[in-house]
């Protein structure tokens, strides 16, 4: 970066950007046994492991990029149901996870036991992580309720040996959410935290990061049309609003499947942001 170029608070926006639309943050960003309360309840339902299909596209380039590496250890931040973690466990010796949760922890670890691999896990989030140094760490949606996100993004450049890969899913977000807010004047409840708060904040450090976009597919199913009116309802924040307006504009994209439902193909993006680690000047 030039020394002259003056940059905006990118920090102060993503803080800004992680609030509710209300105002203020919500119970799960501002309270960590909320956060716990809400995994705990959700891994409830995980008995068994499938990769998410937007996800697979993902860990292929991750793949690809890490495997140039041959990194003996990885430590993953967040891993959610493990869309990345297996496959990263594969490309190492030794497997860290980390997060705020013990019942994801507890559930990587089991879901590996069944695949063979032994993965260690270390309760705590990420801001208070106090391990050793690892050949690559990966964070990838994993940054929604990091306040203090230049410090997160500063401890992964210094715990990472060879390689820091983060990342998050992009927009753009169902082409109708847009035709209701052009058309019919709505307000929707678009999502704010995106990879190029990330971006720039790597830059205002003195990173120079790389950019892998990548290109996804979601197919959203719907019963009826009167599903996916309910359904897509729920992100307009307008208090008012005419429903057979909104539904004729739903059915403009909806397509009908053989088996009677509708559904709605959704191409969007994510970005896969890396470096090699870096002496950054405090």
């Amino acid at each position: 970066m030039h020394y002259g170029v003056e940059l905006e608070d990118y920090g102060e926006k993503w803080r800004q950007a992680m609030k509710e639309w209300t105002g203020g943050y919500s119970k799960r960003t501002s309270d960590d046994e909320e956060e716990r309360k809400f995994w705990h309840d959700f891994m409830k339902e995980k008995k068994t492991y499938r990769q998410d299909e937007y996800a697979r596209p993902i860990a292929q380039e991750m793949e690809k990029l890490i495997s140039q590496y041959h990194p003996d250890t990885i430590l993953e931040i967040g891993p959610g149901w493990g869309n990345y973690t297996f496959m990263l466990a594969q490309l190492c010796k030794e497997m860290y996870c980390t997060d705020i949760s013990g019942d994801v922890l507890a559930y990587i670890k089991r879901i590996g036991e069944e695949r063979g691999q032994t993965i260690h896990t270390i309760e705590t989030k990420w801001e208070n992580y106090e391990g050793s140094p690892r050949d690559i760490t990966v964070g990838f949606n994993c940054f929604y309720r990091m306040r203090e996100i230049e410090r997160c993004l500063k401890k992964i450049n210094h715990c990472s040996k060879k390689l820091c890969v983060i990342g998050m899913t992009s927009g753009p977000e169902q082409a109708y959410y847009r035709e209701m807010e052009q058309k019919l004047g709505l307000k929707i409840k678009y999502h704010r935290l995106d990879y190029i708060y990330l971006y720039n904040l790597l830059y205002q450090m003195g990173i120079d990061c790389n950019v892998k976009m990548i290109r996804l597919k979601k197919t959203y199913t719907f019963q009826t049309i009167e599903e996916a009116v309910e359904r897509e309802s729920r992100r307009i924040l307008s208090e008012k609003y005419d429903r057979e307006e909104v539904k004729k504009i739903l059915i403009s994209y909806l397509q009908k499947g053989e088996d009677g439902t509708y559904f709605f193909e959704h191409d969007f993006c994510a970005a896969m942001l890396y470096w090699e680690p870096q002496n950054l000047i405090e």
